[in-house]
């Protein structure tokens, strides 16, 4: 079967259509993905998370079938089946025979256009459904540019091996002409070879044996290594040992035979079997893995993983799952579904920041992570994604966008007159000061809180290290309200930080002022604003009234770096209309001011710059650019006074030594 395969394309779940699986009764839609490839599934204890990452662990990797209680009733009419929707780039697939080809297009069509009446099906479902494909259509994707495939296993009877579904699809207009074509029977076998040979799901649910997970020989981690260890034992043992292995052993067999004259010793069977590669990769693995455990590294000691605690545990897990995820990024030959129950499970609210960050790195390696969490404190965290909102009722689920996820969350109180969702954003805030707060009390950890994303990326590049978290919150709103709970939280345990937060505003046009107190010396607020009379970018109270000129990171920049950051956009066809003007208004003699003390560009080029950084996403692009082009050694004046507070360097005092 002939099936050509591109890996390095976003192959992503976006949706999953269940019925009669765990707490799933009757027909459910399930949405997943809005296209990006992280989604946390959240919820009460009860409402069903848990459940969709069983369903896609019995469809992908064949585990029994957990079924809904209603099924002791009989099976017809009530099958149970499990159909996840795929979105994948065209180009993927490539088919022995034209006619499979011709269903897969037929098909894509169907599930793109199809509007919520021309299904024959439960209404609830196919709304939620359509729901989603709008999401994705309004994220550009399409079917010009990829197939939206739905693939399932459906259960017949108690005893049945599962076959082939379509769910809601098989209801529409011409999807039977199409079941009915003799090549139809092939073209599913296609389908589901393409999906057993192209995907990969690893699922680490709540309650595991850990020893055995993490085993090096353990399928869970071979998949996360994407080879197989059998195959590494095989490319070193040469098949001519195994030969002479059989040579020697039966000659050797041969003259004790000869020895005892009447008797010989042989298998009781016609055929005797040789020695062969496969039973020696098996001896070597169970002789030299068998023994080898997952042990961690404290200092100059090691301690075995098995006997750290549970959350820790739960730490390794995460740990070793990034570490060869992102190692085998560029090798991959798979598209790797990673889905985890709990991350946070058993860990101190001080480790769960790390951990979501951890997940954030994994999805970014074109790893699709699902994870279920009582933890919202991700949701400022982890930008690129989707939280799915599981009510215990039989309410619909709600997607939320994370990228705007306080908007997505105020829309959702308005249509549902504010029965949902319940507190998220409460809960999200609450959990991430929570984590901030333990982690500066119980740890030495540092924080940075900004507004933007761009912030964020210009803050990593300049002061990445050990124990430094920078968080984009999402305005200056945002940043002022945790400033608030913190002071709070810790005005009369002040005693007790270790750590320090710097929570870092812009000076905006619309100026704002803010009495923040700073009563609290491991905890600062401040604002960047460009001094004119000092030529340079300063670090100023939120008490100040200097508000001119606004400022944002950007303008603090070093102008060279700028410069060469702004030509490379020259010829892009959506920014260079705003590019070329500013690069010929742009004449600085002023390397060591910041970048827009140095341009001192006239109020209208100003405008256009402004303009320019308020297009969609030229913040974020310009920030990375920026980022491979600059020296990070050249970091702007302000952000190593930034450091100085966050990293103090201790000077011990020098002591004279006596004359002799």
């Amino acid at each position: 079967m002939r099936i050509r395969r591109i890996y390095k394309e976003k192959h992503v779940i976006v949706g999953l259509l269940l019925r009669n699986y765990k707490t799933y009764q009757n027909i459910n839609y399930i949405p997943l993905s809005n296209g990006s490839m992280f989604s946390a599934i959240v919820g009460e204890n009860g409402s069903g998370k848990s459940s969709v990452l069983e369903a896609l662990d019995s469809f992908f990797n064949a585990t029994e079938w957990n079924l809904n209680h209603s099924l002791t009733k009989g099976y017809p009419e009530r099958e149970p089946y499990i159909c996840p929707i795929f979105l994948i780039k065209k180009g993927s697939l490539d088919f022995e025979y034209e006619e499979h080809d011709d269903f897969l297009e037929k098909i894509n069509e169907m599930v793109w256009s199809a509007t919520p009446q021309e299904f024959n099906s439960s209404p609830k479902p196919v709304s939620e459904f359509c729901s989603n494909r709008d999401v994705l259509l309004s994220g550009g994707y399409g079917a010009h540019s990829h197939y939206l495939l739905p693939l399932g296993l459906i259960k017949t009877a108690a005893g049945a091996a599962p076959g082939s579904y379509f769910s809601i699809f098989e209801s529409l207009e011409g999807f039977g002409a199409l079941q009915n074509d003799p090549f139809w029977p092939g073209f599913e076998d296609a389908l589901f070879y393409y999906v057993q040979t192209t995907y990969q799901y690893i699922y680490i649910p709540s309650e595991i044996n850990f020893k055995e997970y993490t085993k090096i020989e353990s399928k869970t981690v071979q998949a996360l290594l994407g080879t197989k260890i059998e195959e590494i034992v095989r490319n070193i043992v040469k098949k001519a040992t195994v030969t002479d292995i059989n040579q020697k052993l039966n000659a050797f067999l041969a003259e004790i035979s000869n020895t005892l004259e009447n008797y010989e010793y042989k298998k009781p069977a016609k055929k005797q079997n040789l020695f062969n590669q496969s039973h020696l990769t098996e001896k070597i693995i169970e002789a030299f893995f068998d023994s080898k455990i997952l042990t961690k590294t404290v200092g100059k000691d090691s301690v075995p993983v098995n006997n750290l605690s549970s959350g820790e545990k739960r730490q390794a897990l995460i740990d070793i799952a990034r570490a060869f995820l992102l190692e085998t990024e560029a090798t991959r030959e798979h598209n790797v579904i990673f889905a985890i129950d709990e991350p946070e499970l058993s860990l101190h609210v001080s480790a769960c920041f790390e951990q979501f960050e951890k997940l954030k790195d994994i999805s970014q390696a074109r790893v699709q992570t699902i994870v279920t969490t009582h933890w919202y404190g991700f949701m400022p965290i982890v930008s690129d994604g989707v939280a799915i909102y599981c009510p215990k009722l039989e309410s619909e689920l709600i997607m939320i966008d994370l990228r705007c996820f306080r908007e997505d969350i105020a829309k959702l109180r308005k249509t549902t007159q504010g029965k949902l969702p319940s507190d998220i954003e409460l809960k999200g805030l609450n959990d991430l000061v929570q984590s901030m707060i333990a982690s500066i009390t119980g740890k030495d950890y540092r924080w940075i809180v900004c507004e933007g994303s761009a912030d964020k990326i210009y803050l990593d590049f300049y002061l990445s290290r050990k124990k430094l978290f920078i968080l984009p919150v999402g305005g200056s709103k945002h940043v002022k309200k945790i400033f608030r709970y913190l002071e709070m939280a810790l005005d009369d345990n002040r005693d007790d930080i270790k750590g320090k937060v710097f929570l870092l505003l812009d000076t905006d046009k619309a100026f704002e002022k803010y009495d923040a107190s700073d009563s609290i010396k491991q905890i600062q607020i401040k604002r960047i604003h460009n001094d004119i009379d000092e030529s340079r970018t300063m670090l100023k109270s939120t008490n100040n009234t200097e508000y001119h000129p606004p400022t944002v990171i950007e303008d603090t920049l070093i102008p060279n770096d700028f410069i060469t950051t702004l030509r490379s956009f020259e010829s892009d066809p959506e920014f260079g209309v705003y590019v070329v003007p500013l690069l010929e208004a742009i004449n600085h003699d002023h390397e060591d001011w910041p970048a827009a003390l140095a341009f001192d560009l006239r109020t209208t080029e100003q405008r256009s710059m402004e303009e320019l950084f308020n297009l969609p996403r030229f913040k974020v692009k310009f920030a990375l650019k920026y980022t491979e082009i600059a020296d990070v050694l050249e970091t702007p004046p302000w952000m190593i006074e930034l450091t100085d507070f966050l990293f103090p360097i201790v000077r011990r005092p020098r002591i004279n030594k006596p004359r002799v």
